[in-house]
């Protein structure tokens, strides 16, 4: 990616956006130290036509979503705060993503991923009780180009797909001037760290993570891939701004869940199904047969079971 360099080196930039004070929500301050940034190598990673994306919606009890529109992104009317990588002037679509080539000791369920992105419940360790979610699965019409953000030390030796990413990114680096490779260094470990943050108490400390990704969509990109904090790095999400959705994936199925937890245990159990055929227009769920669905009485049972063996 390239910015504008006036008078200020990227280590300048880096070290004023690490001191600002973000409770003030210097949106404009954020945006201007980024493109001091100057010129600097990224990764990227496209969504090629037939790739799945996953996206969960928590719900209240009365909920209905479905349709198309209500089990995409936020409205922009609706949209108020800042996100890892939104703000309150660009809404963006977040679902969850499970590489193909995953070996089978890490490949997590995309609906686990996507799930733990959403739910407070699953975010809070002391919590117990239920949640209803209804999940919808996406496919990629046309290829997204997004730019990836996997660089973060601590997450690199967590999964294959993203040791090779960063393997990649370093490797691809050396054919770089000396400048431009410790600028890209630099800048890139730093925007890893941003989009990792973990425990986020106010919309604000996402601030550096998402003025970066509306950088992206000005430089003619879809959105970022990153990999999931919520699920320790053994899962992916993707931030795509709304006119690639609108545009480059379809809606083929939705469903919905409940997810109870007691504990240390979760299950999530399906209540409905819908397989989408025309994603214009309203869908109906049907509830899915009795042999994948559990039923609370038996989620009970199941746990008080796990609790009795430990």
């Amino acid at each position: 990616m390239e910015g504008h360099k006036q008078g200020m080196d990227y280590q300048e930039a880096i070290s004023q956006l690490k001191n600002l004070d973000l409770r003030t929500y210097p949106h404009e301050e954020v945006k201007n130290l980024i493109r001091m940034f100057g010129k600097f190598g990224v990764i990227q990673m496209i969504l090629h036509p037939g790739k799945s994306i996953i996206r969960a919606r928590p719900m209240n009890p009365g909920d209905k979503f479905n349709t198309r529109a209500s089990l995409s992104y936020k409205p922009a009317e609706y949209n108020k705060s800042y996100q890892r990588a939104s703000t309150p002037l660009q809404t963006m679509f977040y679902g969850s993503d499970i590489p193909i080539d995953l070996p089978r000791e890490e490949r997590v369920n995309a609906r686990i991923v996507s799930a733990l992105e959403t739910c407070d419940l699953l975010r809070d360790h002391v919590c117990e009780g239920e949640q209803l979610v209804t999940f919808s699965k996406w496919v990629v019409k046309d290829d997204i180009p997004l730019i990836a953000i996997c660089y973060h030390k601590d997450f690199v030796n967590k999964s294959l797909h993203t040791k090779d990413l960063y393997d990649a990114y370093l490797r691809d680096s050396h054919g770089l001037d000396a400048d431009t490779r410790r600028r890209s260094v630099a800048v890139t470990e730093y925007l890893a760290g941003e989009f990792a943050k973990k425990e986020i108490s106010h919309d604000y400390e996402y601030l550096v993570s998402a003025v970066f990704a509306e950088t992206c969509l000005r430089k003619g990109m879809a959105g970022v891939y990153y990999p999931s904090v919520r699920a320790d790095a053994k899962g992916y999400n993707v931030a795509i701004a709304p006119e690639f959705v609108d545009k480059r994936l379809r809606l083929v199925a939705a469903g919905e869940c409940t997810i109870y937890k007691r504990g240390d245990y979760t299950i999530g159990d399906n209540d409905t199904l819908c397989m989408v055929e025309d994603d214009s227009r309203p869908f109906e769920f049907i509830p899915v047969p009795r042999q994948y669905h559990m039923g609370r009485e038996n989620v009970m049972k199941e746990f008080d079971r796990r609790m009795s063996e430990r």
